[in-house]
């Protein structure tokens, strides 16, 4: 579902996690032990396919915009919400009702194929057709709620001020924030139950390595993410009152001890290093001038074409489908600079956790593990990588991660200072 919340929340969401604490010391392995991923010709075709679907979804998602914009069908929707409402803002917010059920029902084809039938394809999940068609459902029902309020909102500033994407730009700045804070403790628990971390002395390790790294007052969750999947994640998110460490069960399953130490190592360099600070800013930042352009062209593309859609100016609930058009352009159009910036922060948190727990191999194992269990292929071609990598391949990682060791050499750390 591609609507105005998920423009809000794409955003908000920069996540963020911990973990890793001094251990006793542990047997050194005999014999240098060759890590790496097993490439398998169904590893590349999953990934052949989930490139595929990125940028047909894509493409599929813009020709549903156009389909509504260009057939009548978005003025239809904005008559029939006018209709029922003489309240301009009621009006707005049942277009945007309307208008996330249409979107939802057009792209559903995808949906279906890409959340539930590939994941069974290539044995990624056991979730049954009823228990995946509940969650879409939650997630429509979150959407409809935010979208229609956010929406609605940003209708008004457009309908309002002439300088519109102003207005629009230092009003994301509070919604993207609230969306943090709310996540884990409001939207999260909606979809899956969070619990205690039951492992009490996995659990002290990790408390114990987060104050190494200066997190403090931290609560660690389990998360029952298997009913959903089979892969594993692990991240902190949240602020303040709300900052947490979670961790999905299926990776407490499938890793060891000193892999999920590891792996927590890095998400508490996100922490550590205000990686999701950093991406809040970098967001905002570049969204003063996509705003600012996106105005130019909105505004321009209405004096030439809005008549004929049916559009009767600035504001318009009819222009939705021209606005997120715009906004799925532009964004596809940045992806490269907003996964260049999103993996040099997490290169920077596989340093900050090999600085903090010298754990090379675990996380070397990790990562394979990652690779596996996800059935992505870990050698990406560099066009690939450039367009659709949010973290560095996982070889690269692999390499890196059993390659960093300048404590040996006696040399500083770069990012974790004791």
């Amino acid at each position: 579902m591609r609507t105005l919340v998920k423009v809000a929340l794409a955003a908000a969401l920069v996540v963020v996690t911990v973990a890793v604490v001094a251990q006793p010391k542990r047997e050194e392995p005999k014999k240098e032990e060759k890590i790496a991923v097993k490439v398998t010709p169904e590893m590349v075709r999953h990934s052949r396919i989930l490139d595929t679907l990125y940028f047909a979804g894509t493409a599929y998602s813009i020709g549903v915009l156009l389909l509504l914009l260009l057939s009548g069908a978005s003025r239809k929707m904005r008559d029939l919400a006018a209709a029922l409402s003489k309240k301009w803002f009621v009006m707005a917010m049942l277009y945007i009702v309307f208008f996330t059920i249409a979107t939802t029902l057009l792209e559903f084809p995808l949906s279906y194929y890409a959340g539930f039938v590939l994941p069974h394809q290539f044995d990624l999940t056991n979730q049954t057709f009823v228990s995946w068609l509940a969650d879409e459902g939650k997630g429509l029902g979150v959407g409809l709620v935010l979208s229609a309020l956010i929406g609605a909102l940003a209708l008004f500033g457009i309908r309002k001020f002439k300088r519109w994407w102003l207005v629009l730009w230092i009003g994301t700045i509070p919604i993207v924030l609230l969306m943090v804070v709310i996540q884990p403790v409001i939207l999260d628990p909606i979809f899956n139950k969070f619990e205690p971390l039951k492992n009490q002395r996995l659990k002290q390790e990790l408390l114990t390595l987060a104050s190494r790294a200066g997190i403090e007052g931290g609560r660690v969750y389990e998360v029952n993410k298997s009913k959903q999947t089979k892969t594993m994640n692990a991240y902190v998110n949240g602020i303040g009152p709300t900052k947490r460490i979670v961790m999905w069960d299926t990776l407490l399953a499938k890793m060891n001890d000193d892999e999920v130490l590891a792996v927590m190592g890095h998400e508490m360099g996100h922490y550590v290093m205000w990686h999701m600070w950093k991406g809040l800013a970098f967001f905002i930042g570049l969204s003063f001038f996509v705003y600012y352009f996106g105005q130019q062209i909105h505004d321009r593309g209405l004096e030439r074409w809005g008549a004929k859609w049916g559009i009767t100016g600035r504001g318009d609930p009819a222009s939705v489908p021209w606005l997120l058009l715009l906004v799925s352009i532009i964004g596809f159009l940045l992806s490269p600079v907003i996964n260049g910036f999103s993996r040099h922060l997490e290169h920077n948190a596989d340093v900050f956790s090999l600085e903090l727990t010298h754990f090379n191999e675990p996380m070397a194992h990790a990562f394979v593990k990652f690779a596996e269990d996800s059935k992505t292929n870990p050698e990406p071609s560099e066009f690939i990588e450039l367009w659709r990598y949010s973290h560095p391949p996982i070889n690269k990682r692999i390499a890196f991660a059993l390659s960093y060791k300048p404590w040996e050499k006696g040399e500083p750390n770069r990012l974790w200072k004791p």
